[in-house]
């Protein structure tokens, strides 16, 4: 049994407990596990756009060169690298999840251009199998084969296979795919692989690099806590970068954008993967994130990751069915929970002060942190748990209309 003066003495061992205050607090008395929806926001937000609002101000046009606000997306892809294991030099940050995953897939798909067959997860996160669908309108003969589950990826790859197209993690139950096991298997028929990385980055390790990987992409408003629709990220190892002549060219991917040349020249390694001007207001933001990732030990991080799935897991179990793979190294940034009438508790808890979410068609899914979140935290939200399915108090007719956003 543990008790709360177990998850308290865990907190005070913690090597990473001092990050938490580096993050803005919620409401008091309210607990947020939406870590796979958006992170939380790390408190020097404000200070960075004020600072930036007066560069604009002040600046104007000189911001671009004065303030190198076009060197983000970049130094941001620097910073963000280590969590994804990944060299400095193999991420760009910038566009959004479904922008980049057109960007890489039909990177990959170039660089097989007498295969047509993509693999993939039926259950994969819906995003990836539309952008799928939005290049068979470019090159209808593409055929996107769904295998049921992940277990059944490696024996649906053949001679065929121009991508494996897959996410890291599954969005409903966080069951986490092997990418270097996978990765191997496509490599070993001579297909590239394609990963989205949105449900495990910064709470799971990807290995990117040790793992072979060929191209991934993945947002950076869930666990990596870059703000509500932040910019999202772009990797391509570097053995592929000058073998692909990017689909989506922009002037910023230019080998020299300000000659303003009317013929596209693929500019050195990633910066041809950056398209149009960046954002930099949503960066300013990110860096925020990014500058707390660059500063921690990623080993720390996802042992804590880890480790508090697991507390969760065994404080709620005889609460509700679990509906994550109950080891860690199995599962991905969040502990899903089952319940036939999850939409419902998800709504009690957010009056209990518990703020998680929904999937159907039973997933109550608690998205953990490692660089927020406390052990007494998981403590809490079981203890609140447990009030609301003794008193089924989720019946209540105000809750059998929760929204699932």
């Amino acid at each position: 049994m543990t008790s709360r003066a177990d998850c308290e003495a865990l907190d005070a061992a913690d090597p990473l407990r001092a990050l938490a205050d580096r993050f803005a607090p919620g409401d008091p008395g309210t607990l947020y596990f939406d870590a796979n929806s958006i992170g939380a926001m790390p408190k020097d937000v404000p200070a960075r756009i004020d600072a930036l609002l007066k560069e604009w101000r002040n600046l104007r046009r000189r911001g671009w060169s004065e303030s190198n606000w076009l060197d983000a997306p970049r130094r941001l892809g620097a910073k963000l690298a280590p969590i994804l294991g990944a060299s400095p030099d193999e991420i760009v940050v910038g566009d959004t999840t479904s922008i980049n995953l057109f960007k890489t897939l039909a990177a990959a798909l170039s660089l097989r251009p007498s295969r047509s067959r993509i693999v993939s997860q039926a259950g994969t996160f819906p995003t990836d199998l539309y952008v799928v669908q939005g290049l068979k309108t470019l090159r209808p003969e593409l055929e996107l084969h769904l295998v049921p589950d992940g277990a059944a990826v490696e024996a649906a790859i053949d001679d065929r296979t121009a991508v494996v197209y897959l996410s890291q993690v599954d969005y409903r139950s966080a069951r986490r795919l092997d990418i270097k096991g996978l990765t191997a298997a496509a490599h070993a028929k001579g297909a590239l692989t394609v990963w989205d990385l949105s449900h495990g980055a910064g709470a799971v390790p990807a290995d990117l690099d040790a793992s072979g990987a060929d191209f991934a992409v993945g947002c950076g408003y869930k666990y990596l806590c870059g703000g509500p629709g932040s910019p999202a990220y772009a990797f391509i190892a570097r053995r592929r970068q000058e073998a692909v002549k990017p689909a989506l060219a922009g002037w910023m991917g230019h080998a020299n954008p300000f000659t303003f040349s009317t013929d596209y020249a693929p500019g050195p390694g990633m910066a041809r993967f950056v398209v149009g001007t960046p954002s930099v207001i949503a960066n300013a933001i990110m860096e925020g994130a990014c500058d707390i990732w660059a500063e921690v030990d990623p080993a720390q991080v996802f042992a804590k990751h880890a480790a508090l799935g697991d507390l969760l897991i065994s404080l709620t179990k005889g609460i509700l069915e679990l509906g994550s793979p109950a080891d860690a190294s199995e599962r991905g940034g969040f502990v899903a929970l089952r319940h036939a009438a999850g939409a419902a508790v998800v709504g009690a808890l957010a009056d209990a002060g518990v703020v998680c979410s929904f999937r159907p068609p039973d997933s109550i899914r608690f998205g953990l942190s490692a660089l927020y979140h406390r052990y007494v935290d998981m403590w809490e939200v079981a203890e609140r748990l447990c009030r609301i399915a003794h008193d089924e108090t989720w019946k209540d007719a105000k809750y059998q209309k929760t929204k699932t956003i």
